[in-house]
């Protein structure tokens, strides 16, 4: 009999071995069953799910289970350490991820010139042309973190829609006046039919009912296609619920095949017929034959719906058809590697009666020759891919023990509120509480029993639990080494970079192979509109993404800023440093996506002084006093209210009119006083004067005191 592994081998007629590819997939679901069950201890961890559960969060004697320990009734708390460190380091990454600068290295030296335009336009791509990358990111930031390994599936994603559109009869006259003259007559039905059937992509009913809704009311309805979205996309896969790689995988690019499951309805999968040019025998066979037969299927709800009430479920109603995806590394009888893709369903194999008992098998398009999942592991500790912790494995203990802890002082205190009752055997008082009245015979039949004193350090416990979980998974607290805590974030932010970085790889491969030949996108974070040629195929860069978690820190933000500041007034003697630039680095770090909304572009910036000066000399002129702000651009307002002066009718009209010229004299010295305001900083800092181009440290002189009253003064300042 045929094993397993020959019968994966490449068919050179194309019909791979359905029943082979069922028991290979069964094979590896069932080699990673220890895997599995970790993951699910991980997920009952994680979200604090367990046998006898409560929405009370009191413990009950349940039938057949015997009485609770300590009694009916005690504390029996979720604790959700584990969670809020998940929790804390997915808001950390997802908020580093938006934050990162990406770069592209180009691989090939004449495309250096393109590489700033490539990495604009792929932050672009990645935050608004793929809409859901940021969601699906989070997933996989979770995965990481809960199970252990992240895994993101890369693909292209087409998907095409009818629509209804109007046809004018109008329209059609001014565009084709023979087309129309033709409608006239009825004898050319047959050919306009066969015409717009080509035309519209319909068939020649729909057209004869179209063309007879032209002639009689002038318009017509008609479908056409359109194209929703045309792009690369990535979806989070979970390693334990939707992706199987044989247990013994270490490189997982490497692996002979991999199994991904998909959960479609009847209506997607009927749709992949037309779009996908799957095997509609095969479709329809699946529907009738295993609709709702998903009782051991991989789908994440299923886990909260049977394990938190504690009982097994009939899960029937999931009316979903489990579709396997089955990827595989071949060698053809040429002897060149390719990945084959075979769609199939476990349970219809190749005993069925149809010929073809798969959906579609072909060839994997995509040219960068990878299975296109981009896989991470939390630990690399081991070659192996399965040989990693997670965040509830590890962290199992320190929940366990600060929920006993949470318990107990919950209990002591529903002892210390209501403690046991001592009274005589076979006299137990018909009502006790606050203001009862008891009879007694003998004082002292009647009393509380003792009831435990307060334990302090109940609450030190629970803090040192804390700290200790919180140190070990690198989390700012009290008490936690703050340069550990950066090493251990950073740590991790670049392991998820790492994962980023063959994602966009992946993506950009995509783009040069499905994308547009040319693409209108807005820089992100400026306002600046720019076309991009996606440029010759096989085109490659290096993506990478920079990130200091010290920025996370406002405190580190406005130190860093103050240095860069001093640094560049004392070290940039040659103006290197483009000023506007750095100051916009510095808003974005400190408010992301700030930039774009509070600095103004150079252009803008000066027209607007423009403006505002303009409208200060009116008002001068008007008898209104201006005063003059201490941060304002001095200089470029300055040399359009001397070029105003400079003119001979307003050089006339202020020697004439005192008042106008007492308020030109004023105004002209609180401009000054503010530039000579910025100067002194600057001589603080560097020790002397700053020179001005064209002279010397020795002939500069002070600055103007007073404005210009000839047609022979300065030009500017």
């Amino acid at each position: 009999m045929e094993s397993i592994d020959e019968a994966l081998e490449f068919d050179p007629k194309g019909n791979p071995d359905i029943t082979a590819l069922a028991e290979a997939y069964q094979e590896t679901r069932s080699d990673l069953g220890e895997f599995m069950e970790q993951r699910q201890d991980d997920y009952d961890q994680r979200f604090q799910i367990w046998p006898g559960k409560t929405s009370d969060n009191r413990k009950h004697s349940r039938a057949g289970g015997g009485e609770p320990f300590p009694w009916d009734g005690a504390s029996d708390l979720s604790c959700n350490l584990i969670d809020d460190v998940i929790r804390s380091h997915v808001s950390m990454l997802t908020s580093v991820l938006k934050r990162a600068n990406l770069v592209a290295t180009p691989v090939e030296s004449e495309d250096v010139a393109r590489a700033s335009v490539i990495q604009n336009f792929m932050k672009w791509m990645l935050q608004v042309k793929m809409e859901n990358v940021q969601r699906e990111y989070e997933r996989g930031f979770n995965h990481l973190m809960e199970k252990g390994i992240m895994v993101h599936y890369v693909y292209w994603e087409q998907r095409d829609q009818k629509v209804l559109e109007k046809v004018d009869l109008r329209q059609i006259a001014q565009q084709i006046p023979e087309l129309a003259e033709m409608m006239l007559d009825e004898a050319n039905d047959a050919v306009l039919s066969e015409l717009f059937a080509a035309q519209y992509e319909v068939s020649e009913k729909k057209a004869g009912a179209m063309l007879k809704d032209l002639r009689k009311d002038g318009v017509a309805t008609i479908p056409i296609t359109t194209t929703v979205y045309n792009r690369p996309a990535i979806k989070a896969l979970a390693c334990d619920e939707e992706i199987y790689w044989p247990s013994w995988t270490m490189d997982p690019q490497e692996a002979p095949y991999v199994f991904l499951a998909v959960h479609y309805t009847a209506e997607q999968l009927r749709a992949k017929v037309a779009t996908d040019e799957w095997n509609e025998d095969w479709v329809e066979h699946v529907i009738e034959t295993t609709k709702g037969k998903n009782t051991g299927a991989e789908v994440n709800y299923n886990r909260e719906r049977h394990r938190s009430g504690n009982i097994d479920r009939d899960l029937s109603d999931d009316e979903t058809i489990r579709t396997i995806y089955a990827f595989q590394r071949l060698m053809d009888e040429d002897g060149v590697s390719g990945i084959y893709c075979t769609v199939f369903h476990p349970d219809v194999t190749d005993g069925h009666e149809m010929k073809n008992p798969w959906a579609k098998h072909t060839l994997l398009p995509y040219r960068h020759g990878d299975y296109p999942f981009i896989v991470t592991k939390l630990e690399e500790w081991s070659k192996r891919l399965y040989e990693t912790r997670s965040y509830p494995q590890v962290g199992k203990g320190w929940e366990q023990q600060l929920k006993a802890e949470m318990d107990a002082a919950i209990d002591r205190l529903s002892l210390s509120t209501l403690p046991p009752l001592e009274h005589p055997v076979g006299r137990a008082p018909s009502k006790w509480g606050p203001g009862v009245k008891v009879p007694y015979r003998t004082p002292g039949e009647y009393r509380y029993a003792d009831v435990p004193r307060y334990d302090g350090s109940s609450v030190e416990m629970r803090e040192n639990i804390r700290r200790m979980a919180f140190e070990y998974f690198g989390r700012n607290t009290t008490g936690v080494d703050p340069q550990d805590v950066t090493n251990k974030q950073q740590a991790l932010v670049d392991k998820v970079f790492g994962h980023v970085r063959e994602v966009m790889d992946q993506v950009w491969s995509l783009y040069q192979q499905y994308g547009s030949d040319s693409e209108y996108f807005r820089v992100i974070g400026v306002n600046d509109v720019q076309r991009f040629d996606k440029g010759a195929a096989g085109e490659r860069y290096d993506f990478y993404l920079q990130f200091d978690v010290g920025l996370l820190d406002s405190g580190q933000i406005v130190e860093r800023v103050k240095a860069i500041s001093e640094m560049v007034g004392a070290l940039d003697k040659n103006g290197v440093v483009d000023t506007e630039k750095l100051l916009s680095m510095v808003v974005e770090q400190t408010l992301p996506g700030a930039a774009d909304k509070v600095i103004q572009p150079r252009e803008t910036a000066i027209n607007k002084a423009v403006e505002e000066e303009r409208s200060t000399i009116a008002e001068l002129v008007a008898g209104v006093p201006p005063n003059v702000r201490p941060n304002d651009a001095h200089e470029t307002k300055l040399q359009v209210f001397q070029q105003w002066m400079q003119q001979p009718d307003i050089q006339m009209r202020i020697q004439e009119d005192e008042a106008l010229r007492a308020r030109v004299e004023n105004y002209f010295q609180q401009r000054n006083f503010q530039i000579q305001q910025q100067q002194n900083a600057q001589i603080g800092r560097q020790g002397a004067q700053p020179t001005q181009f064209g002279a010397t440290g020795a002939a500069q002189g002070p600055p103007a005191q007073g404005p210009p009253t000839q047609a022979s003064g300065q030009e500017g300042y």
